[in-house]
């Protein structure tokens, strides 16, 4: 043990004359048995492997915290939803939103961890199907620790969780207004439980039989890329938004007003749109999607993961920034006004799309893919009007079609180079975008996606609504659609304006009565929020029907000849005020059941001699 004098020497010069070190390193017995300089290599190479592992320790670290704030970021989505919903439906029907909005995260949080994170992720011995996980219910096998085996570790519960909230939450607008606390509940367990998770599964595990991700065993040689959700996240919500928005029908009035075609309904049920609380919706939304789609490398601690990071941003921000301009100016040229609305949902539509391909297409690309993804929404758009399905916050236009457009835009345009650099896709073999040279593999694997995505939500979504509907669970009664759920399920009085019905019951179930009755009372008319009107004329003299749309009148009344309480009647109140009328004076209007013609004209009556439109 120890060393001779010319042993330390030598040691101590190895060193650069670092005694201290040179004197712990002769402490052992290293120096005996494989002289100064296999001694000193030895320390060394000690050395360097604990500074490696204190590098590996940092940058574990360093990726963790990527992730959980890019989850955070997208948790605040959330309330991106939640504003933007509630902005867009009627306002005695706020309240039912938010509460919605946020119990459905709740609900998907316990029901992620017991089994929808295991279906998605789960593999015992690194192994699944392809179709499904099966191991780590209830995180039961899950790991902290940095470089553990499968299952994955803590913070990618939290980053899953957020995606799989988001795609849940999506339906909550599409059956608002009508659909019951009790169905939605159901809803937001089995989505997160099961449908989504599937899904997840299929494209996004690592031996998921479509996932690009699939080293082993890539479909065609590519697998379907999605890298961010517009078919994980968006279509999947999309779809459930379709099949919840037709099983649950539409709202009493919504396309059989008396005198008003599908498009005028429309804008009469938006009435009421509160302009501060979409757009704060739709600016938290695009925040929280730099962390949806940057955030999906899950790592950012060397050069090229950054890079990837960076570039992911960029595409993000310039398709939102060109699907809002070119919404913006299609509606324009189609109706003359400058709609907000339009414009906010243009940027979402922007947003949804670029999401498959974000990591894997040039900038220039990025804004073709946000301006035709607003043609692609126009049209979800058309479709509901023409099929009269009732979707209020335009979930299946917005997250479904351009779901569907992002997944073949990635077919069409994703870079080879890129592909390399994110999936570890061997070049060669015309693997790439079509527009690229591809020979159709990857935009056959996009095809394939869409077919079973939709197939799978749809097919899902069927049997759970139809299934709510079939014993009488699924929609309110007519009396609390006309009250707002606010009142009928929540207990709360909410805007000013919102419909106050003093009968428990509503005798009859003609439209006609319950159109009039919901739409012309609910109004805010004392100047406060909630005057944007959306107007899409499509008449020869926007102006005079603008004009006409913002009266301003002093009193709104729905009557007919037999309209009093004692006949049956309904008797409501509503809180209005305007331009000569004492603000929040009450305007008192009773309808009767037995007279639905009666109540039409009197509702279309109103709007021609002056009082307030209907609403």
């Amino acid at each position: 043990m120890g060393c001779n004098p010319l042993q330390l020497a030598e040691v101590t010069a190895l060193l650069g004359g670092d005694t201290a070190t040179a004197a712990t390193i002769c402490a052992g017995a290293d120096v005996a048995q494989l002289g100064p300089n296999g001694a000193v290599t030895k320390w060394t190479v000690a050395e360097l492997r604990g500074a490696q592992n204190a590098l590996d320790q940092v940058e574990y670290g360093l990726n963790v915290s990527f992730v959980l704030a890019s989850a955070y970021q997208v948790f605040v989505m959330q309330l991106g939803f939640a504003l933007f919903a509630a902005g867009v439906v009627r306002p005695k029907n706020t309240v039912s939103i938010f509460i919605k909005n946020f119990f459905d995260t709740c609900i998907a949080g316990i029901a992620f961890y017991l089994v929808g994170y295991a279906f998605a992720f789960g593999a015992k011995d690194g192994y699944t199907n392809g179709f499904i996980g099966n191991w780590d219910f209830a995180l039961s096998q899950t790991d902290g620790s940095p470089g553990s085996p499968l299952p994955n570790p803590w913070h990618l519960f939290i980053w899953n969780w957020s995606f799989c909230s988001a795609s849940t939450t999506i339906l909550s607008g599409s059956i608002a207004e009508r659909a019951t606390f009790a169905s939605y509940t159901i809803y937001a367990a089995f989505m997160p439980a099961w449908v989504y998770p599937v899904v997840a599964h299929w494209l996004w595990a690592p031996d998921g039989w479509l996932s690009a991700r699939n080293a082993n065993d890539r479909i065609l040689g590519i697998g379907a890329i999605d890298y961010a959700g517009s078919g994980v996240v968006h279509l999947v919500g999309g779809m459930a938004a379709l099949i919840g928005s037709i099983a649950v029908g539409p709202r009493v009035g919504r396309f059989d007003t008396s005198g008003a075609t599908g498009e005028v309904s429309a804008q009469l049920y938006r009435a009421t749109a509160a302009p501060q609380l979409y757009l704060m919706g739709t600016l938290l939304l695009w925040f929280g999607w730099y962390g949806f789609n940057p955030g999906s490398k899950l790592a950012i601690s060397d050069y090229l993961q950054a890079t990837i990071v960076s570039r992911t941003a960029v595409t993000t921000t310039l398709a939102a920034c060109s699907g809002a301009l070119s919404n913006l100016l299609l509606n324009y040229g189609r109706h003359r006004v400058w709609d907000l609305l339009s414009t906010c949902i243009g940027a979402l539509s922007g947003l949804v799309a670029v999401t498959s391909g974000c990591s894997v297409i040039e900038p220039w690309a990025a804004i073709i893919c946000g301006v035709i993804s607003s043609l692609f929404y126009e049209a979800g758009e058309q479709l509901l009007e023409k099929l009269k399905i009732d979707d209020p916050v335009s979930a299946f236009p917005l997250h479904a079609m351009c779901g569907i457009w992002g997944l073949l835009f990635t077919g069409l345009l994703a870079n080879e180079g890129y592909i390399t650099q994110v999936y570890n896709v061997a070049p060669g073999g015309h693997r790439m975008g079509l527009f690229y040279g591809g020979h159709g593999q990857l935009l056959l694997c996009q095809v394939i996606a869409i077919a079973v995505i939709a197939g799978w939500s749809a097919f899902n979504m069927c049997a759970l609504f139809y299934g709510m509907k079939f014993v009488g669970l699924l929609r309110v009664g007519a009396d609390k659609e006309a009250t707002g759920m606010d009142m009928a399920a929540c207990g709360q009085y909410n805007a000013a304006g919102a419909v106050n019905v003093h009968s428990s019951k509503v005798a009859t179930k003609s439209d006609a009565v319950l159109a009039a009755m919901s739409l012309n009372m609910e109004r805010r008319m004392n100047g406060g929020p909630g005057m944007d009107y959306s107007v899409r004329n499509s008449s020869a003299n926007p102006s005079i029907h603008n004009s006409s749309l913002h009266n301003t009148a002093t009193t709104t009344t729905v009557t007919t000849a037999a309209a009093t309480p004692a006949a049956g009647g309904i008797m409501m109140t509503s809180a209005v005020g305007g331009a000569g009328s004492p603000s929040g004076s009450a305007a008192v209007a009773a309808v009767a059941p037995t007279d639905a013609a009666a109540a039409a004209g009197a509702a279309g009556a109103a709007g021609s001699s002056g009082a307030a439109p209907l609403q």
